[in-house]
């Protein structure tokens, strides 16, 4: 499984160290010229990048706006507009990408489709009607509400933690995913539930993204031992224009190890 921390711009530079691909939040493209620039280098040193398209920034881009940051950027992989829990627009919008837009873009640039729904049925619908329109590559958030729906544990994250790895199990299991697809992990409720994909039959799982040991060590505090219980509400936004110290990056270092220890 290939791993991406989403990093503040003084941290950028250490992405070709720390991170296996890059993952681009588009509007930080127009905020940030030396964001901007990265992403740029990086296509030109053929580093493997994932454009999001920022729901979970809470940012709405416009088509036009999506299209032209796609052709600037020319990801590998560009995760089409979905909607929270929304089943039936996640679709419709799935749909209209693929049969609509994919023209539009680079050749080079494979559209992914994020998992949403209410229930199993839900995720099992939204996959098949995608795979039908010729998708390939599927996304899983780490907080569906059909995860809180249908959980037992009194520790939220736990249960966001837990269901993912059923939902993605159950499908695997049901014929639904197929060896040949690309699934991405979109972010991460807890560092641990990576150790339950460390087995060959979970192979399909090609990557994920999540700024959670960027966060965790910019707060100041290391993974534990067996990862973690609690997660910190901030956006790495928040942290993009700050300067760190040595302390601080050998924080945010230990807790990246930590966290490529549990896939590797």
């Amino acid at each position: 499984m290939q791993i991406s921390h989403e990093l503040p711009l003084n941290l950028l530079d250490k992405s070709y160290l720390w991170n296996d691909y890059d993952y681009c939040l588009p509007h930080l493209i127009d905020k940030h010229t030396s964001y901007k620039e990265y992403f740029i280098r990086a296509r030109r040193h053929g580093r493997f990048i994932i454009m999001d398209n920022g729901l979970f920034e809470g940012v709405t881009h416009t088509e036009k706006d999506l299209v032209e940051k796609i052709n600037l950027i020319k990801p590998d992989i560009f995760v089409v507009p979905d909607e929270w829990n929304d089943t039936a627009l996640t679709y419709r919008n799935a749909k209209y990408w693929m049969n609509v837009i994919k023209e539009q873009l680079p050749k080079e640039t494979e559209l992914m489709v994020v998992m949403q729904g209410h229930t199993l049925g839900d995720f099992m619908n939204l996959y098949n009607q995608s795979a039908a329109l010729g998708y390939t590559h599927f996304a899983f958030n780490h907080s569906s509400q059909y995860y809180q729906n249908d959980g037992y544990h009194p520790n939220h994250l736990v249960n966001q933690m837990m269901n993912r790895i059923y939902v993605i199990s159950r499908l695997y299991k049901e014929g639904i995913i197929k060896d040949n697809h690309y699934i991405h992990l979109l972010g991460a409720s807890l560092p641990q539930e990576f150790l339950y994909y460390n087995d060959p039959k979970y192979a399909f799982i090609k990557s994920v993204d999540t700024s959670n040991p960027v966060i965790v060590g910019a707060l100041g505090q290391f993974y534990k031992e067996y990862g973690l219980l609690t997660k910190p509400k901030n956006k790495i936004e928040e942290f993009m224009e700050r300067e760190f110290d040595k302390k601080e990056i050998e924080v945010i270092q230990s807790n990246i190890k930590k966290f490529k220890s549990f896939i590797k």
